[in-house]
């Protein structure tokens, strides 16, 4: 399996699980700290919460590419294929829109945050390092949304059952 295959198929899986796996064990620790040794760790608390952050931005490109977004498909189920198509189309080209409104704002806030050379206080990080968080979020999704509208361009036939098994394969 080429590599870009293999980024398309499990990279937004592959940062959660290791990002959700990190989270656990500083926790872990961080409460073992606390509650065995007497001590806790300033660092555990902001770590965590900077995963969870970033995890949180990468979930929704991850749902994007799933095709499990919260939905009301009542309307589109009872429509027929080439309406479903349509709307599918519309829908994903007004997310596309927002999301690069969105990314534009990102990047324009993480710039900002880099030239301020702001840190966070108790591990130091660079606090430009959270704020990529959406630049990546929004663009993974960006990626993620043009997929979906080219399945539906490229597929004429293809309704909203077409359009949820898709995202299921991937």
């Amino acid at each position: 399996m080429n590599l870009f295959k293999w980024l398309d198929n499990r990279l937004e899986e592959t940062l959660m699980m290791i990002m959700l796996t990190v989270i656990c064990c500083v926790m872990g620790i961080s409460v073992i700290a606390r509650y065995a040794l007497n001590d806790a760790l300033s660092w555990a608390e902001e770590i965590s919460r900077y995963m969870f952050i970033w995890s949180s931005f990468i979930s929704v490109s991850l749902c994007l590419k799933k095709r499990s977004s919260i939905k009301i498909d009542m309307l589109l189920t009872a429509l027929g294929k080439p309406l479903q198509r349509v709307l599918l189309i519309l829908g994903d080209l007004i997310m596309a829109v927002f999301f690069a409104y969105m990314l534009n704002g990102s990047i324009s806030a993480t710039v900002s945050i880099f030239e301020t050379n702001q840190t966070s206080p108790a591990l130091l990080l660079p606090m430009y390092l959270v704020y990529g968080s959406t630049v990546v979020g929004f663009a993974l999704s960006m990626i993620r949304l043009a997929q979906r509208l080219y399945f539906l361009i490229k597929t004429p036939g293809a309704g909203y059952e077409e359009h949820i098994s898709a995202g299921k394969e991937g």
